[in-house]
């Protein structure tokens, strides 16, 4: 009964692992969070470049 019950808590620990890393993951790509060693998410840099001198009718965004 020990083992069994032991057994389930380590698949428990890998599971919770894989899923908090899968959900970290999301969140920086997405660039909610950020990390002091890394540099902007790519979303977030390419969204940047991308709108930089827009023109929107007589409107430029900038």
């Amino acid at each position: 009964m020990l083992r069994k019950v032991g057994g389930r808590f380590i698949w428990f620990l890998i599971g919770s692992s894989i899923f908090a890393t899968f959900i970290g993951y999301t969140l920086f790509k997405a660039g909610l969070i950020s990390f002091p060693g890394f540099q902007k998410s790519q979303r977030a840099l390419d969204s940047n470049d991308r709108n930089r001198n827009r023109r929107v009718g007589r409107i430029r965004i900038t």
